[in-house]
């Protein structure tokens, strides 16, 4: 491949998101449906937690702490990816030249 194919194959999200996130370029695409990765983190998970908590007493309680926290870092990452979107598009079009 040529030095500019090369650019163009590696132009995806996902690469762009592995970068800022861990400075290092990503690996492999994951393109399993959203939906699934979901449900196979979800499940490894709570399989995990069953074995550590087996008195399911406490199990609503974590698994709540846990759903509650996991919400508050959808929000906060949400929001910085959209706001690192829209300064790398001010960027892009010319609004930010570095000075």
């Amino acid at each position: 491949m040529s030095y500019i194919s090369d650019i163009f194959e590696r132009a995806d999200i996902q690469h762009i998101r592995e970068f800022f996130l861990n400075g290092v370029e990503c690996a492999e695409l994951d393109h399993t449906p959203y939906k699934e990765r979901l449900k196979k983190a979800e499940k490894a998970a709570i399989e995990m937690i069953k074995a550590k908590f087996p008195d399911m007493s406490y199990f609503e309680t974590i698994t709540g702490e846990l759903y509650l926290a996991f919400g508050v870092f959808e929000d906060v990452y949400m929001k910085i990816g959209l706001k690192t979107g829209v300064m790398l598009a001010v960027q892009f079009l010319g609004g930010d030249r570095g000075n």
